[in-house]
């Protein structure tokens, strides 16, 4: 898998999502893993394309945590921006062109995975 958000397919970054931010135990065995792509294949786990998933992942996230999400809406474009849920310090900012891929690029960056996103960096 190419280190470079940009040019990773839809499932590869769904892939990075559920297996290392997530840590789904079903990557820990060949039976696991095939589980997991079955069910895949049967629609679950779309958290770069489905909202509904984007929001359980950002719900993960936030529970019990010490951040909050800003969210930015424009006409060509997607902002969050990961913030001190005390003083609403800036930690962190990055755009894309979804929702549901800014939530992931947060989850990337709260979570330590280093992603190249081509473009724009994401820290």
């Amino acid at each position: 898998m190419e280190n470079c958000w940009s040019k990773m397919t839809v499932e590869e970054k769904n892939l990075v999502i559920a297996r290392d931010v997530l840590r789904f135990k079903c990557f820990e065995t060949i039976e696991g893993l095939n589980w997991y792509r079955k069910h895949y294949d049967l629609g679950q786990w779309r958290y770069f394309t489905r909202l509904s998933d984007a929001i359980d992942l950002s719900e993960r996230m936030l529970k019990g945590s010490s951040i909050d999400f800003q969210v930015l809406i424009s006409k060509d474009k997607y902002e969050i921006t990961i913030i001190t849920a005390k003083d609403k310090t800036p930690l962190f900012k990055t755009e894309g062109s979804t929702l549901p891929e800014v939530i992931c690029l947060a989850a990337l960056y709260l979570n330590d995975i280093a992603i190249e996103y081509c473009s724009l960096p994401i820290k």
